[in-house]
């Protein structure tokens, strides 16, 4: 005997969902006591929110990534597309909690020191402190691994500045987690980066262009360079050699090693 069982309903509306993208370039200076060197990153925000009702009950979601990628720089030892830093946060409307990293908050280590994480970190608590007051800070975990030399203090400064309190597991600034009872009303959207500069203008993509377009004029003179020097070597070969032909043996092998010698001292000026 078949038993037809009651069907359950689940009424899901998705009433909303919205994606916003925007993107900034930062000015990044690294001042030393011989000069000053000037880096440019692109700094990409994305938002991600959805609302919906689950049986009559509203939900909501939000998330925020924000990503550091190098463009540009007045010296050597970083390439254009290099990847900086990622950051993210996550809103849980049902468990009434905000994330403020996705699950690493790093700074390549040729950028650490010049607050470019405290920037990008202050977009993340500055978007979590439009949620309700009252949601809960998801823990944060450090490892003491992390807290080795310089890296400890800017660490425990950039969860600290922001309101960021911790439980630490042995010793103080090692290694633990933040305060599960943290809420975001204690939250300060820290902001303090005197080495940066927002170019609102696009004004560095200009000048990445200009020197892009500097650079390629001078690729094009030192190839013609290049083709006119070849051309030399090979001329004064060819007419050494016809000389060596109408001298004896030993001349014309001396003849040779000249030219050769001459062709070397025109490679390693030239660099082909």
């Amino acid at each position: 005997m078949e038993r037809d069982d009651p069907a359950v309903e689940v009424n899901i509306n998705f009433t909303n969902e919205e994606t916003n993208n925007n993107i900034e370039i930062l000015e990044v200076k690294r001042q030393t006591s011989y000069s000053e060197d000037i880096h440019y990153l692109l700094i990409e925000t994305k938002l991600k929110s959805s609302t919906w009702s689950l049986q009559g009950t509203p939900n909501s979601s939000s998330r925020i990534t924000v990503r550091a990628t190098y463009l540009y720089g007045s010296r050597g030892g970083f390439r254009s597309g290099q990847f900086i830093s990622e950051m993210g946060g996550e809103l849980n409307y049902s468990r009434r909690s905000v994330k403020l990293t996705n699950g690493s908050v790093m700074i390549d280590s040729s950028m650490r020191g010049l607050h470019v994480g405290t920037y990008l970190f202050h977009k993340i608590v500055s978007w979590a402190k439009q949620f309700d007051p009252s949601f809960t800070v998801v823990p944060i975990s450090v490892i003491s691994g992390d807290a080795e030399g310089a890296n400890k203090d800017r660490r425990n400064k950039l969860y600290t500045n922001s309101g960021i309190r911790f439980i630490w597991d042995g010793a103080e600034g090692m290694g633990g987690q933040s305060d599960p009872t943290l809420k975001i009303s204690e939250l300060i959207p820290y902001a303090n980066w005197p080495n940066i500069t927002r170019n609102h203008d696009m004004s560095a993509l200009d000048k990445i262009w200009r020197d892009f377009s500097t650079l390629k004029e001078k690729s094009r003179g030192l190839r013609a360079s290049k083709r006119y020097y070849r051309r030399e070597y090979e001329t004064i070969t060819s007419r050494l050699r016809a000389i060596a032909g109408f001298l004896n043996f030993p001349g014309y092998i001396l003849c040779i090693l000249l030219g050769l010698a001459i062709g070397k001292a025109l490679g390693w000026y030239q660099g082909f």
